[in-house]
């Protein structure tokens, strides 16, 4: 049954999926007669937390990731896409143990690996961040959320070990960028702000720099002291 969701899901026939995703996990009524398949199969849960995902439901998404990982703490995708969620909120302290496991059950899986390099930046740790991604862009440069996730570590990083702020303005640029290149087209996000960011950013640190390099005008030397004023009056006669 869960060969069959997956394969109605892959061929967009959403609701024979959402059916046969229910008929495993659920039953139909009266239960007595038509109990559950497989309530606790974490494959199901998954490709059902994926549909509620594509469909917008947040809530009902995050109850099936936490379910499959929960009978199938080994399902490295449930965690991801569990963890994903949680870092979109900011909630690096849950995300974190969850990428963690994903990694041991399969050291190769490049989307925990970005996700661990989110965990570090936002951590304020961008030195482990940019190795993580780093390892990403050496295995497959063409993903776009590797240079998405580089864009947003150069720009926000306080500092990046062996760049200057300049540097990182712009390799932000450039990493931003290239994201749009390779991302899906018709694909609506937040990079077209972030590189007015980066812009604003760069005029700031060429003011900065402008102004160092301006020489400060030599203070006027004291006015000589007037003399007369100082001067005994002369006595009368």
């Amino acid at each position: 049954m869960v060969v069959i969701a997956r394969d109605h899901y892959r061929n967009r026939r959403i609701d024979l999926a959402l059916y046969a995703l229910q008929a495993i996990l659920d039953g139909f009524e009266p239960v007595n007669e038509n109990p559950p398949r497989d309530k606790d199969n974490a494959e199901a849960l998954l490709l059902r937390g994926l549909i509620y995902k594509e469909q917008g439901d947040r809530a009902k998404a995050m109850d099936q990731f936490q379910k499959a990982v929960a009978r199938r703490p080994d399902l490295v995708e449930a965690r991801v896409q569990l963890a994903t969620f949680l870092l979109e909120a900011g909630d690096v302290n849950q995300a974190y143990p969850l990428v963690e496991g994903a990694l041991r059950f399969d050291g190769e899986y490049l989307p925990a690996h970005l996700l661990m390099g989110d965990c570090y930046r936002l951590q304020g740790k961008p030195a482990e961040a940019k190795q993580r991604f780093d390892y990403v862009l050496g295995k497959d440069p063409s993903l776009p959320m590797v240079h998405y996730d580089l864009g947003l570590l150069y720009l926000f990083a306080q500092a990046v070990p062996g760049m200057t702020p300049a540097q990182q303005v712009d390799a932000a640029t450039s990493e931003l960028k290239k994201y749009q290149e390779l991302r899906a087209k018709g694909t609506t996000d937040d990079s077209d702000e972030l590189l007015n960011r980066a812009k604003l950013k760069k005029g700031e640190l060429d003011a900065a720099k402008a102004a160092a390099a301006t020489p400060v005008p030599a203070a006027p030397p004291p006015a000589a002291p007037d003399a007369t004023k100082d001067a005994a009056p002369a006595d009368k006669q």
